[in-house]
């Protein structure tokens, strides 16, 4: 069977009999802990050069243990006596601002109800300490996560391992005789290996995030990428302690995303509900329309944007450079596009390639801050890089949508990837770099007309999520 869509791939879930794998222990579902790891297997053989997801189980260097060591100690002094209504669940991801971290994807929520909003944040990704900061109601994550992850590994018995196997072969087994897809024995065995051991954490979780819920009296859990399978086990313990389970968007989501979209027996499971938010807050209907989720879908806008733009000055004499987004996976194919750029354009552009989070450590390792005739920036907000773009290009990054009306061409790398992910978009495209450089050349390609932004952006996102806290918690 040729895969051209997501849909083409979920006929693997769409059976009642999915439902029936649990975890041994608690009754919870085990589809969702595996499901976007599966999916992802499948996309990664499809589409990319490099593993989208990696078999191998990396170790974390030193300073995470110290940063861990450091949560531990800030919970318990100044976190346990913080309260509020709203527990917002978010990754690590700061800017700064004025010397202090900022984190770009909840503070602003929480700034806006800040009299009944705890934030709690996993560590940053380079494990550094995010201190100083502008929002104080910060919890971390890594006790409890560090605590289950333990609680996990020593409490595996032969019960969750056959569980386990179970799902694992039934999912393999539809995969082979639905869409023609064989997983390897050495993914087998790691996906058998980690559902085990998240299976046999549960209980463990329960209890930490349950005592958590309670010492904080938290009504609502506000988590960012709570559509994931990994958030199953938080959302039904959350609902389990009577709490709304919601999600505020923070990137690009379409039909194409595996976390955003599911099939009808998934859909129409009570059970497999309670593992997903009740409400989706997404930036705009242009967003929210496209997935099949059933999550109730609410269009709230985007704060960090709205923020962005009254800060920076789109300066039109200063638009000088050819910006590359990189997708965090292939680094060096984008940089053989920037090569590219450089030789045939660098006349009258600057090329500059902004690796993406997961990629810029990386980077910066291996080169620093240029690669030849390419500048290499990640540093400056990326609304302050819009304000020196004159042409951006990207195949799969929020920020080709967030350039709309701030840089004036916008390219879509097109390939199998690309129209996997955004089967809708409104963007010009190429399809290779010879392509692209015609086209770039001629000047009038690349232009996004702006009347897509009032369905993309939702307007007065601070009312729309008052709002939203007061019916949702009325």
């Amino acid at each position: 069977m040729e895969i051209k869509t997501l849909q083409d791939i979920l006929v693997i879930e769409d059976t009642p009999e999915i439902l029936s794998f649990r975890c041994p222990d608690t009754g919870y579902l085990l589809w969702p802990l595996i499901r976007n790891v599966f999916i992802r297997f499948i996309k990664s053989d499809l589409h990319y050069k490099e593993p989208l997801i990696s078999d191998q189980r990396q170790p974390r260097p030193r300073k995470a243990y110290l940063s861990v060591l450091k949560a531990c100690a800030h919970n318990a002094i100044k976190g346990r006596h913080l309260r509020g209504d709203v527990l917002i669940s978010s990754t690590g991801s700061h800017v700064l601002r004025d010397g202090l971290f900022f984190n770009r994807l909840s503070d602003h929520f929480a700034i806006a109800a800040s009299d009944r909003t705890v934030t709690m944040e996993s560590l940053p990704i380079d494990w550094r300490w995010p201190f100083p900061r502008v929002n104080e109601k910060v919890l971390f994550d890594s006790p409890i996560l560090g605590l289950s992850s333990l609680y996990g590994k020593f409490s595996v018995r032969d019960r969750h391992v056959k569980a386990a196997t179970a799902l694992v072969d039934f999912v393999a087994n539809r995969a082979i005789t639905l869409i023609g897809w064989s997983l390897s024995q050495k993914r087998k065995r790691f996906l058998i290996e980690g559902l085990s051991r998240r299976a046999a954490s549960i209980p463990g979780a329960r209890l930490l995030y349950s005592r958590l819920f309670r010492r904080t009296r938290a009504r609502m859990l506000l988590r960012e990428e709570a559509s994931y399978g990994g958030s199953s086990i938080i959302n039904m313990i959350a609902r389990e302690n009577g709490l709304v389970t919601a999600e505020y968007q923070h990137g690009s989501i379409s039909s194409g995303h595996d976390a955003y979209n599911f099939s009808k027996t998934l859909c129409d499971s009570p059970d497999y509900r309670r593992t997903l938010p009740q409400f989706l807050l997404g930036y705009g209907t242009w967003w929210l329309d496209q997935l099949q989720t059933p999550s109730e879908k609410i269009p709230i806008g985007n704060p960090f944007r709205t923020d962005a733009l009254k800060r920076v000055r789109m300066d039109g004499d200063r638009k000088k450079d050819i910006l590359v987004l990189g997708d965090g996976t292939e680094t060096e194919k984008y940089l053989s596009l920037c090569s590219f750029l450089a030789d045939a354009l660098s006349e009258k552009y600057r090329v500059v390639f902004r690796p993406h989070p997961i990629e810029r450590e990386q980077v910066a390792r291996k080169y620093g801050k240029r690669k030849g005739k390419i500048a290499l920036e990640w540093e400056k907000d990326i609304y302050d890089a819009f304000a020196s773009a004159d042409i951006l290009i990207s195949e799969l990054s929020t920020g080709l949508f967030e350039a709309i009306g701030l840089v004036r061409s916008v390219f879509l790398w097109d390939t199998e990837k690309a129209r996997f992910c955004y089967p809708s978009h409104p963007f010009s495209t190429f399809s290779s770099s010879d392509d692209l450089v015609e086209k770039i050349a001629f000047g009038k390609e690349g232009e996004v007309s702006a009347s897509i932004i009032e369905s993309m952006w939702a307007s007065g996102w601070e009312s729309n999520y008052r709002d939203f806290l007061k019916n949702a918690l009325s």
